[in-house]
């Protein structure tokens, strides 16, 4: 009886350390099935941000290209031609069939070059000696008055003369609304009146009086910092001047009606392509165009020819995409005929 007892025991001994060895072998398949799913996992990641970073790398390699073929196509511009208008290459960089070369599959090139000449420049409100200068006042009155931002007149005024502060040298305000330092450091977080020209359109948020609304815009309506530039000559290219600023230009003797309906007749002119060679004259705007011969513009603001552009190309490529925002300079040797360069100002990737 005992032998049995013995048997039965070590029977159900080795009967348990089987079932323990299965247990641990279930135990460690299902650790190695784990392993196996979490590095297939890894891989699927990995391999994907190398796709990404693959992607993005082009999608800016085409960015970078579109804006190395918009400094190629100014520079031969201004080598052969003193006009510029929407009809030259340069206005239809980011176009399918512009483009010089093939790009990557699935790549593509978006964005356009704009022509700063086009806004009204804001440093120019004073001259260079830091004293205002009306013409310039009147039209940026213009602007702020008109819509879509209709300030009250006075509004309108006391916005320019804070922002002419801002430009002048001196610490005298330039009328009831205007702001020196004075008043800046009476504000609960205080800093100084710049006293100079403005380097970026984003200092005009400083400026006593401006609003976000004005200076982002509403809806679908542009802001201050789409129509102004803190580049140029001092010129406002009729060629390209956005309908806005085309009606800040006209005179208030005009009435509002006929200055809109004039800056819209002028945009739709300059778009058709049978009449680009009469862009290049000065005054075509009024000789070309039935119904506006009494209308005149500011000679010492308009001009048909620009040297300050800003490029803001996309490129993408699968899934990635990189944009670049470069404010272009572009400049005709005195000393070596037919020789121009273009400088780049700015330059960002984001």
């Amino acid at each position: 009886m005992k032998g049995k007892k013995v048997g039965r025991q070590n029977k159900q001994s080795t009967l348990g350390q089987r079932g323990a060895a299965l247990i641990l072998v279930l135990l460690m398949v299902s650790i190695l099935v784990v392993l196996v799913l979490e590095t297939m996992r890894a891989m699927q990641v990995e391999g994907a941000g190398a796709r990404h970073f693959r992607d993005s790398l082009q999608a800016e390699g085409v960015a970078k290209s579109g804006v190395s073929l918009a400094i190629s196509l100014l520079a031969k511009d201004l080598a052969e031609t003193e006009v510029d208008h929407p009809g030259e290459p340069w206005a239809q960089v980011a176009e399918a069939d512009a483009l010089p070369v093939q790009l990557p599959e699935d790549g593509t090139l978006e964005g356009k070059v704009v022509d700063e000449a086009s806004k009204f420049p804001i440093n120019y409100l004073v001259d260079k000696d830091g004293k205002a200068q009306d013409i310039y006042q009147k039209v940026l009155t213009g602007l702020l008055t008109n819509k879509p931002f209709q300030l009250e007149e006075e509004e309108a005024q006391g916005l320019v003369q804070a922002i002419t502060d801002w430009l002048d040298r001196d610490d005298e305000t330039a009328g009831e609304f205007g702001a020196e330092t004075i008043y800046y450091q009476q504000l609960e977080h205080p800093y100084e009146c710049k006293n100079g020209p403005f380097t970026s359109l984003a200092e005009l948020q400083l400026v006593r009086g401006m609003t976000e609304a004005l200076y982002f815009g509403a809806e679908e309506n542009p802001g201050l910092r789409d129509l102004l530039t803190v580049y140029g000559n001092g010129k406002i290219n009729i060629n390209t001047a956005t309908p806005l600023i085309l009606r800040a230009l006209v005179s208030k003797s005009v009435s509002e009606d006929t200055a809109e309906s004039w800056a819209e007749s002028v945009v739709a002119y300059r778009e058709e392509p049978m009449h680009w060679d009469f862009l290049a004259e000065s005054d075509w705007y009024r000789n070309r165009m039935a119904g506006f011969n009494d209308i005149s513009l500011p000679a010492e603001l308009v001009t048909i020819q620009s040297n300050h552009f800003s490029a803001k190309l996309t490129g993408k490529a699968g899934v990635g995409r990189k944009s670049i925002f470069a404010c272009l300079e572009r400049t005709k040797s005195e000393r070596e005929e037919g020789r121009v360069t273009v400088s780049i100002r700015y330059w960002e990737v984001y």
